[in-house]
């Protein structure tokens, strides 16, 4: 008989790691504003944005197959969200410098940020799987 295949991609996976990735990040422009940053510095950017690595593996590890691309394109979507709560979250909160600065041209590069970080945590747990697997044989 026919066996029905499940679908490569972990839908539910993808988006449970999205809104993890932009539950930090509203968690850290959140202790940004808290804290009254004025600016944040790319190497402060590039830092605070290596904990989506997290999300990624937790992505992947939930993906039976393709975990980096798991961790890739949940780092993507979620980068995607947060950047149009940004936007939204400027008509909100207009006056902080932190979220202008987050705004516009710096869009496409969280947007590239996601996919690396996704990508990188995708990476992490493909070798946390391998070396489970090699512990069983």
């Amino acid at each position: 008989m026919n066996a029905v295949q499940p679908p490569f991609m972990n839908y539910r996976a993808l988006w449970q790691g999205a809104i993890i990735l932009v539950v930090f990040s509203l968690g850290m422009i959140g202790l940004a504003l808290l804290f009254d940053i004025q600016k944040a510095t790319a190497p402060q950017l590039l830092t605070l944005s290596a904990l989506w690595i997290a999300p990624g593996v937790f992505t992947a590890l939930k993906a039976v197959d393709g975990r980096l691309l798991h961790g890739m394109v949940m780092g993507v979507i979620g980068a995607l969200l947060l950047s149009l709560l940004i936007q939204l979250m400027l008509y909100l909160i207009p006056y902080p410098n932190v979220l202008q600065q987050l705004a516009g041209d710096k869009s496409l590069m969280i947007l590239i940020l996601g996919g690396l970080w996704g990508a990188t945590g995708g990476i992490f747990a493909e070798i946390v799987y391998l070396r489970r697997r090699k512990k069983r044989q």
